[in-house]
């Protein structure tokens, strides 16, 4: 599904979410209106959880973070940007956005919710949905996706909170390290609270953390595996090109013959920005045939030089796995072409490099997994 031009994919736990409310009707004896409001009530978690994600999309566009894929968790997420945050601020002001925006949907609730009783009154549990309460559980529903979201773990935004406070006082990566070892104790906590309440949202929670850290942790292993390699090693030119003046029309044909998801435009022999096929399509559907590459282009362009060491670009490969980032060689001329472009790389690429030409049969296996992952 998408929205205005956010792809939005929906997590297989929500199916698990689904099953559990049926299942919860059927052991106390569901009848059909019941059921119907139970359906109703997942729809309107689901639409919860859009927000939630939407806000994050809203606040990261305002922060000049562009983002093209939101993949919906049951307690909520982070979209998958396609440029990065300009600040640790931005950072932080994006991953508070969806928790907030549940605080908020709680808050308009709670006009409706007066004849109920308080939260501390009700049940441990939900199972049957009624149409009196509906209304009452929604409000719960968002206040809980809003205290989770701030537990520092990962996927949660409290975790990228975590990690991005941290990261003020040392490196990206030993703060990662950091929140999934966080996160290990607190799925573990939830497991074990999720069994002895049985309380199946913990459980679902709990196994949502171990695979967000399992994640984390091959990441860790991967930024080990690419020490001493520089980018001269895993350059490519498997990439297509725009030219930078050329206009829409002029490229409908590059477009519809080349099934790239994304263009780096290029001028006078250098990479100045890279635009994706939707964008060229959209302003051709849009009849704006005149309209040159380089006025659309929205993406800064981010390159490498060939002789560092691939470590220092992985935060950047990492957050755009698939991809593909310009490589200059700097020639040390006084010609003024001092700086040639050499090719591209990617996340996907330097993997690819490392499991035919470096890795033994243990890191191979933890490298497949984590491709396993990335794809």
């Amino acid at each position: 599904m998408k929205i205005k031009g956010v792809t939005l994919k929906l997590h297989w736990s929500f199916a698990i979410i689904l099953v559990w409310i049926i299942a919860a009707n059927a052991v106390q004896g569901f009848t059909w209106q019941n059921i119907q409001w139970s359906l109703i009530f997942v729809a309107l978690i689901f639409l919860s959880v859009i927000i939630h994600d939407l806000a994050h999309y809203w606040v990261a566009k305002s922060q000049g973070v562009q983002a093209r894929e939101i993949n919906l968790l049951p307690v909520g997420g982070i979209p998958a940007n396609e440029s990065l945050a300009g600040s640790k601020k931005s950072e932080i002001l994006i991953s508070l956005a969806g928790p907030v925006a549940n605080l908020a949907i709680a808050g308009l609730l709670l006009p409706f919710i007066q004849d109920q009783l308080p939260v501390w009154a009700i049940p441990s549990h939900f199972d049957i949905i009624h149409g009196s309460d509906i209304l009452y559980k929604l409000h719960l529903v968002n206040l809980g996706l809003f205290f989770i979201n701030l537990i520092p773990a990962f996927p949660l935004a409290g975790g990228t909170i975590f990690r991005t406070i941290l990261s003020w006082k040392m490196d990206y990566f030993l703060a990662t390290g950091i929140v999934a070892t966080a996160g290990k104790v607190i799925a573990a906590l939830f497991l074990v609270a999720g069994v002895i309440y049985v309380n199946f949202l913990l459980l679902v929670v709990s196994l949502l953390i171990f695979s967000a850290v399992q994640t984390e942790e091959s990441i860790l292993e991967l930024r080990k595996l690419i020490k001493g390699l520089t980018f001269e090693n895993v350059i490519t030119s498997d990439f297509s090109t725009l030219q930078s003046r050329s206009s829409i029309k002029d490229n409908i044909g590059n477009v519809m013959n080349d099934q790239s998801r994304e263009f780096l435009v290029m001028e006078e022999g250098m990479p100045v920005g890279s635009i994706p096929r939707w964008d060229i399509i959209n302003e051709a559907s849009e009849k704006n045939y005149a309209v040159s590459i380089k006025e659309i282009v929205k993406n800064k362009i981010i390159a490498f030089d060939a002789n560092e060491e691939v470590e220092k670009g992985f935060k950047s490969l990492l957050t755009f796995p698939y991809k593909n980032f310009p490589v200059i060689r700097n020639k040390g001329s006084v010609d003024g072409q001092s700086k040639k472009f050499a090719g591209v790389t990617s996340l996907m690429r330097i993997m690819e490099y490392l499991l035919l030409n470096r890795l033994d049969p243990k890191e191979h296996k933890i490298l497949k997994s984590l491709v396993k992952k990335i794809g």
